[in-house]
């Protein structure tokens, strides 16, 4: 009887235990990388991205495309989100209701130290930057703007050097520390709140005595605006005749056209005289032409035609047009724009059409139809001792009509 050869049968723990084991421990880190990748880009518990130093991505945010939104490492500012409505602003006028603090702060995913987004700086309190480069990092670096349009040609962190801005360069207004010079907290402390269509651009609160001749206390931007209104009443003018609008309207109502004004009215504050010189015995010429012996020039009105009608002023130039475009507001003389193609004031110097840079946001003209171009820079020249901006062509592109059949130096 032949004897059969059976082969032992192998316990299923020795023929395939470490096999299936390293399948499973392959297929669940595989699994947990899947869903770290997955995590990297989830949304988290309270609605924001965990993208961190990452979110670079443009979206459009209220018409404007604005870089990093739609990623929401850090929330996009709106208006229409519940709470805002009203609010110029995420800087200030916090609220129960209002969505602002995540705007700038993310809680749990804020940029790490040493790779904010983009751009290599340190991020530091929950932001996405330097706090003490905030300012410059959102609203003046190309690429970064979080409101649209970058203010100072985009130079970024090139504006925080010392002697970057200010009379003798060609950059702009002087900005001083994190945009100190004109600007309050960046959470609002200090800032104006008096001027309804300027509230939430952060304007330092300044009390003056000398916006106009009348040396009237003011203790807010509304004060100066009333302050300019009293002193166009007190020369014979209907009150808001001379800003386009009454001080109760600047109060309690947010539109572009006192805005415009009301930045002017601003800049009066610190630059004393730009509504009247002071003068003794003359007055101040706010508005239109009227029947008082006047000092300054205009600041709020349309070109007329029939300047010097009644004879009160001492020149021989009869009745008639002396300038053929209107000095509506600052802008209207300070027409410069920056490299963006916006209005430059008043921020940057800006340039003309061409891409020259100019100096103190002024452009020059032959005649109120031709080209504007550049007074020309004075990089190594403070502007009082290199005064470019003191050139006829500030004058003649707009006291001179169209082609030079009038104007100046041609009909008076």
């Amino acid at each position: 009887m032949s004897r059969q050869t059976r082969t032992p049968e192998v316990p299923a723990t020795k023929l395939g235990g470490p096999v299936r084991k390293t399948l499973f421990v392959v297929a669940l880190a595989t699994a947990l990388v899947l869903a770290i990748a997955g995590s990297a880009f989830a949304v988290n518990h309270s609605g924001q991205m965990r993208l961190g130093a990452a979110a670079t991505a443009s979206a459009t945010v209220n018409g404007v495309v604005t870089a990093g939104a739609g990623t929401l490492t850090y929330q996009d500012w709106s208006t229409t989100t519940t709470g805002n409505a009203g609010s110029n602003s995420p800087h200030g006028d916090f609220t129960t209701t209002t969505v602002k603090c995540v705007v700038c702060h993310s809680v749990h995913y804020a940029a790490p130290s040493g790779g904010p987004i983009g751009t290599g700086q340190t991020a530091d309190t929950l932001l996405r930057m330097r706090a003490d480069q905030g300012c410059v990092y959102c609203h003046a670096t190309t690429g970064q703007a979080v409101n649209g349009t970058p203010v100072y040609n985009g130079l970024g962190n090139a504006l925080l050097a010392s002697g970057a801005t200010g009379g003798s360069t060609n950059t702009g207004h002087m900005i001083g520390t994190n945009c100190n010079e004109c600007h309050a907290t960046v959470h609002g402390a200090n800032a104006d709140h008096s001027v309804a269509s300027l509230d939430g651009y952060l304007l330092k609160n300044i009390p003056q005595t000398s916006v106009t001749s009348l040396h009237l206390a003011t203790t807010n931007m509304i004060g100066a605006v009333n302050a300019v209104d009293q002193l166009a009443v007190a020369q014979g003018f209907a009150s808001g005749a001379a800003l386009a609008g009454t001080p109760a309207a600047y109060a309690s109502t947010n539109s572009a056209t006192l805005r415009e004004q009301a930045v002017g009215v601003f800049c009066a504050e610190c630059h004393n005289g730009s509504y009247d010189n002071g003068t003794a015995g003359a007055s101040d010429n706010i508005s239109g032409s009227g029947t008082v012996a006047y000092s300054g020039h205009r600041i709020a009105a349309a070109a007329t035609t029939n300047w010097n009608a009644d004879h009160s002023k001492s020149s021989s130039t009869a009745s008639g047009t002396i300038a053929w475009a209107a000095a509506q507001n600052c802008k209207s003389c300070h027409d410069s724009v920056d490299i963006f193609g916006n209005t430059a004031f008043p921020h940057a110097w800006g340039q003309d059409s061409t891409g020259s840079p100019t100096k103190m946001w002024l452009l020059s003209a032959a005649d109120a139809g031709s080209a504007k171009t550049s007074i020309g820079a004075a990089a190594s020249n403070n502007y009082k001792t290199s005064p470019v901006q003191l050139t006829d062509g500030v004058c003649l592109k707009c006291h001179v009509a169209p082609g030079g059949t009038a104007g100046v130096g041609i009909t008076f």
